[in-house]
């Protein structure tokens, strides 16, 4: 889930879903994957406030459910 506050710039829907569709092949823990996406999308965009939630199916019998937020709330 992807939610934010935009100021000066909004993302395009189909870019967004091009963008994350380039973590599909990769490699990278869940926890990484949440962190680079909302790094990448703070920078671009760069909204008042933004949160991601990367809530992933589970995976060796664990759910798992990560969040990044620009107010500090984890």
């Amino acid at each position: 889930h992807i939610t934010y506050v935009p100021d000066k710039y909004i993302v395009e829907l189909r870019s967004l879903k091009l963008y994350l569709n380039t973590y599909r092949d990769k490699y990278i823990t869940h926890e990484e994957a949440v962190n680079r996406i909302y790094a990448d999308l703070k920078q671009a965009l760069a909204p008042r406030s933004i949160e991601i939630v990367g809530d992933f199916n589970v995976r060796g019998g664990i759910k798992t459910v990560v969040r990044v937020s620009s107010s500090g709330a984890q």
